[in-house]
């Protein structure tokens, strides 16, 4: 599982669980988009901005193309629209 209070390996898919099931994200990089919320823990959510997970890390904000969620691959806003009212402010897990 990646520790979000590490800095991101951008070369590698970004593991981590939600929900109990894994997720992982693909094709990761910075986001430069507008920040709405500052003060979250590493591994939160910090927007769902035109369907993009926004994710506060040692990093930075990082968001992803696509995900693989229970071993469903699908692109970021797809997994986001399916899941959107669950995951705002959501905390992800991390050791």
């Amino acid at each position: 599982m990646t520790d979000f209070n590490q800095n991101i390996d951008f070369k590698s898919p970004i593991t981590t669980t939600y929900k109990g099931k894994e997720l992982k994200l693909y094709h990761c990089y910075l986001y430069q988009g507008p920040v709405t919320m500052q003060a979250l823990p590493f591994g939160g959510i910090q927007s769902l901005f035109d369907y993009n997970l926004i994710i506060f890390t040692k990093s930075g904000f990082i968001t992803c193309d696509e995900v693989e969620y229970d071993g469903i691959a699908m692109k970021t806003k797809d997994f986001v629209k399916k899941y959107q009212n669950e995951l705002l402010n959501m905390v992800l897990p991390h050791e």
